[in-house]
């Protein structure tokens, strides 16, 4: 791991593979999702495989994970700045592809839409991105979220049987939620306009669970933005990266690769055997 600063932030990045890629290949850069969230789920999950195939970097987002903590700039435009500066800061001067998850999926469409020349392409995984009404709800549920971290009973079962990696997270996202202006900056992020999607060049590639609560931004993707291809998974729901990390390295090294993305397979049922 390596500190970079961009946008005058100090952001934690990881980077994978490039050593044996040959010239022209492409480079992909991962975006996690919020307050829970950081790097490590990527890294554990798909950003490996992915890393034979591509050059890869993950990073923490500011106030995430080990990267610095400020206590403001967590809008959309201010996410979309540090990006862009990380691929200053690291001198990626070609387009890369940007594999979003949930939030990570808003900071991929708002870097396509503000910096077109610099993304070759786009996969959202389960990307909620802002409709009418939108910075209000994640501000409330990330309050609410925060209130139940309060909570005397949560405290001890973390402290009893969450173990020391998941009361770390659960500390860092109270102080994210509580000592920064990450609620006030949600409610003011203003909805993606119609015309923004329709403006997206890039091949995008939408990637949503079967049982996802976020199937009409799906469909509102395919419908609007020009090059978008949508993948269902089946018996998922919005914790695809968790549930389907192999079905989603299958789709997205084909398109990483600019061949044609597979449908998901149907997942057989396993039927359980007892005896009498």
């Amino acid at each position: 791991m390596a500190d970079v600063v961009a946008n005058g932030v100090r952001l934690n990045v990881f980077h994978l593979g490039g050593a044996d890629r040959a010239e022209g290949d492409q480079t992909v850069i991962f975006l996690h999702g919020l307050v829970m969230d950081n790097l490590s789920s990527f890294y554990y999950t798909i950003a490996n495989p992915i890393a034979r195939e591509a050059e890869v970097y993950l990073y923490d987002m500011r106030g995430h994970g080990r990267s610095e903590r400020p206590p403001t700039g967590y809008t959309e435009d201010d996410a979309v700045a540090d990006l862009n500066g990380l691929l200053d800061a690291l001198e990626i001067d070609h387009p890369v592809h940007l594999v979003g998850n949930s939030y990570g999926g808003v900071v991929g469409l708002g870097m396509a839409v503000a910096h077109p020349e610099r993304v070759a392409g786009l996969a959202l995984i389960e990307a909620h991105f802002a409709v009418e009404g939108w910075g209000d709800f994640m501000a409330g549920s990330l309050a609410l979220a925060a209130f139940g971290l309060e909570n005397p009973e949560l405290r001890r079962g973390l402290e009893e049987e969450g173990g020391r990696k998941l009361n770390k997270m659960a500390r860092n996202a109270e102080e994210l939620i509580y000592n920064t202006t990450i609620l006030k900056d949600l409610e003011a992020t203003q909805p993606l306009s119609r015309e923004a999607l329709q403006s997206v060049s890039c091949p995008v590639l939408a990637i949503y669970g079967e049982h996802s609560d976020l199937l009409d931004r799906a469909r509102d993707l395919e419908e609007l933005v020009p090059d978008c291809e949508l993948r269902i998974l089946p018996d998922c729901s919005h914790s695809v990266l968790m549930e389907a990390a192999g079905e989603l390295k299958a789709l997205l090294i084909p398109w990483i690769q600019g061949r044609p993305v597979p449908q998901p397979p149907e997942r057989v049922a396993v039927r359980k055997v007892g005896f009498d």
